[in-house]
């Protein structure tokens, strides 16, 4: 799930044996370890019963055993991401929902990573080129570390005896 950029994503067990929740930040879903496909009416079940009422969330459903085309369908229709566990442990997206919410994976990220290490490594040098080259610069950011030193003492003393200030 933090494949798919979703933060503070957990599972807990269902009622049923087979069945697990998924909870987290902008996301809600159920998942099978049945062998057996998961059909429309399973799924529309789920739909009803816990999806409808997240209506602000993504809604995901995992499964072992697959899905049939009907509940694919419905899942297509209704916005549901259906992903499906392989016997290596990871998933694979089946529905249209899913397929756009697993495009961005960790291996594909790097590129943004690495623009934004050169952004700062410029911003790093730009910084220090500066420091380098306008003595006034230096003035200036040493009042403001002393400003916001004097502030932070402030702030403890006034947290720690709180009548000293007063």
């Amino acid at each position: 799930m933090k494949d798919m950029d979703f933060t503070g994503v957990s599972t807990r067990r269902g009622k049923a044996d087979d069945v697990f929740h998924v909870d987290g930040k902008g996301v809600v879903g159920r998942g099978t370890v049945q062998t057996s496909p998961v059909n429309a009416t399973q799924l529309e079940s789920v739909h009803k019963d816990m999806y409808s009422k997240k209506s602000a969330d993504r809604w995901v459903h995992f499964s072992w055993g697959g899905y049939t085309k009907d509940a694919q369908t419905f899942a297509n229709a209704r916005g549901i991401a259906l992903f499906e566990f392989q016997s290596d442990g990871r998933i694979s997206p089946l529905s249209k929902r899913a397929a756009g919410m697993y495009r961005r994976k960790p291996s594909e990220r790097w590129k943004t990573r690495a623009a934004w290490a050169v952004v700062v490594l410029v911003a790093i040098g730009a910084f220090v080129g500066a420091l380098i080259l306008f003595p006034a610069v230096r003035w200036v950011l040493g009042i403001i570390a002393v400003t916001l030193v004097l502030g932070l003492v402030a702030m403890v003393i006034d947290f720690i005896n709180p009548r000293l200030v007063k």
